[in-house]
């Protein structure tokens, strides 16, 4: 941050520290805020960095791997916390990606209200009064139930055909029509009127004997309708475990989307995929406490000697995993340095003794890299296994945390 950043931003971090003695916060930042637009170096609050060039890194490491198959990228649950609207204008601005699966109803008008065009799939349940939207909004919608009638019904009172993905459960046991009685329900869903299939799919358990065993009954489905003159249309079933080490799943179409936000790097994995997401903070006040002083509630965590604290704007409502606390690090001028005290809802501590020179305005990288240090996600899931992951992480990053494409 340059000096005259810096100026300006202890000049709005020093407004909001006095806002208990003088009230004058709201007025103060009303006026920052009229006099120029959004500026990370103005931001005090956590935000969310997310590497486009990794993104369009990912999607080529997954097609080098599936060749020419069609790719129906998985952007549920905000994508997986990167931001769905982000992430899926990107892939589809950038890397000529078509299709689209989320798992509410709200995501998938979202995201075509956004001005995604193409496929997007509800694979999520739906209700009667929400069938309006996915008609208006051409949003195809998973079926593996009496449902489907309802579909049926209502898509012919509005005069709309409804497109359909049959869901079948070969094995996971979630959700789905159970594969004995598919094809049964695939002759009903034929049946009905108003009502296209485009599709049929499932869900993979990504266990190396079972998998095989998934697709043979999702593929004999598909066959036996066939031959009753019912074409089931594309036919999917492989998300990222597949994409990466089952081609056998591949079928008609793929549906990757851990990969491709670059949740897997860390793992074994034969494709070179790169993180998107990074979570910074900056630091909001220093100080130097004594031997004898605490922090936090019920003073939990003992200071034995002189150290100097650094108080990040981040806590648990961010959501920054409170479980690695006394075990975690963070970077600050490239360098590592470790969360201590319990996090609380709204910020974490830090020691940075040792460190003169960190102050009020200097960013922090909770997770992701700084200079040549990185903190990765598995990292931080290896200090708490049983109680965090990567998933975990990054699907609990709050959707009030700007999303800064970079």
């Amino acid at each position: 941050m340059s000096g005259t950043r810096r100026r300006d931003f202890l000049g709005l971090t020093g407004a909001a520290i006095a806002v208990f003695a003088t009230g004058k916060l709201a007025h103060a930042t009303k006026q920052h805020s009229a006099a120029s637009s959004f500026d990370l170096g103005e931001q005090i609050d956590p935000w969310i960095e997310l590497d486009m060039d990794a993104l369009a890194s990912n999607v080529r490491a997954v097609r080098k791997r599936i060749g020419d198959l069609p790719i129906m990228a998985v952007v549920k649950c905000n994508a997986y916390g990167h931001g769905g609207i982000e992430i899926a204008t990107a892939l589809q601005r950038d890397s000529g990606i078509r299709h689209f699966m989320v798992v509410k109803t709200r995501e998938a008008v979202g995201l075509r209200e956004s001005g995604i065009k193409g496929m997007i799939m509800n694979m999520g349940p739906f209700t009667r009064h929400e069938i309006p939207a996915l008609l208006e909004h051409d949003i195809s919608q998973s079926v593996y139930s009496d449902a489907v009638e309802i579909l049926s019904s209502e898509a012919r009172k509005l005069g709309k055909t409804a497109k359909v993905h049959i869901c079948i459960d070969t094995g996971m046991g979630r959700v789905g029509v159970p594969h004995k009685e598919a094809l049964a329900f695939v002759k009903k869903v034929a049946a009905l009127p108003n009502l296209e299939i485009e599709g049929t799919f499932t869900a993979m358990t990504e266990d190396d004997d079972f998998n095989p065993v998934q697709i043979e009954r999702i593929e004999n489905i598909c066959v036996a309708a066939g031959r009753q003159g019912i074409a089931t249309g594309v036919r999917h079933a492989a998300s990222t475990a597949e994409v990466d080490r089952y081609p056998y799943a591949w079928l008609d179409m793929v549906r990757p989307g851990s990969c491709l936000v670059g949740l897997e790097p860390e793992r074994q994995t034969s494709m070179n995929i790169r993180p998107v997401m990074t979570f910074k903070t900056r630091v909001v006040f220093v100080k130097t406490l004594q031997a004898g002083d605490a922090l936090s509630y019920h003073q939990a965590y003992k200071i034995t000697k002189e150290t100097r604290i650094a108080t990040l704007p981040c806590g648990y409502s961010d959501g920054y995993p409170p479980v690695v606390t006394n075990k975690a690090d963070v970077l600050i001028r490239g360098q590592r340095h470790r969360v201590v005290a319990p996090i609380t809802a709204n910020h974490m501590m830090v020691d940075v003794t040792g460190s003169p020179d960190i102050t009020i305005g200097d960013e922090v990288v909770l997770w992701g890299q700084q200079g040549e240090e990185r903190i990765t996600k598995v990292e931080l899931e290896n200090l708490a296994p049983q109680a965090t992951n990567t998933y975990r992480m990054t699907t609990r990053t709050r959707t009030y945390l700007p999303r800064i494409p970079v």
